[in-house]
């Protein structure tokens, strides 16, 4: 192959991986949910305001696990920089048409609750003998079956428009419990 050759196919291919694992976005309407792997996705305005030159909203987003079986991100390092380095991050929802304007926002992140495990932590005594102290760590983060969060944010539009919203979206491992 010519190096130029190489350059281009080295090139597509390095693309062509990454955009097979970058998410995809979904596009959500006020007051409709989304659904994907068993948790509803929504937004509601809470509080709308118009100036001369643009609109102000307030804003809450939702996630709600309607699974029937609690949803377990396990901590893995790997992963945390798909959202800004947070590995709590279940969804990030983006105003698409957020101007930042006035410190608002243009997105906020939906935050499954940590979870911890008990683990029997071995210790050496004065004597020289093992002993094992109980501890809980830290095993990841987890959205209970039922459960929702939520997270409200202010953002601010154009006059006229109201905000437009996608929402990326992190995976679980599913786990059940009978």
């Amino acid at each position: 192959m010519k190096p130029m050759k190489k350059i281009v196919f080295t090139t597509l291919l390095s693309l062509s991986l990454f955009a097979s694992k970058a998410q995809s976005a979904i596009d959500i309407e006020e007051g409709k949910t989304v659904a994907s792997n068993g948790i509803e996705y929504s937004y509601a305005i809470t509080n709308e305001r118009t100036e001369d030159t643009y609109s102000r909203y307030e804003v809450t987003i939702k996630a709600q696990n309607k699974s029937g079986c609690q949803l377990i991100y396990l901590k893995n390092d790997n992963i945390t920089n798909i959202f800004d380095g947070d590995p709590s991050v279940i969804a990030r929802f983006e105003c698409l048409n957020a101007t930042g304007k006035r410190l608002t926002s243009k997105g906020a992140n939906l935050k499954a609750r940590p979870f911890t495990i008990p683990y029997n932590q071995p210790e050496k005594t004065a004597d020289g003998k093992t002993t094992f102290r109980a501890v809980r760590v830290q095993g990841g983060f987890l959205l209970k079956n039922g459960s929702s969060v939520s997270n409200d944010l202010i953002v601010i539009v154009p006059k006229g428009e109201r905000p437009r919203f996608k929402i990326n979206i992190q995976n679980f491992s599913e786990l059940t419990t009978e």
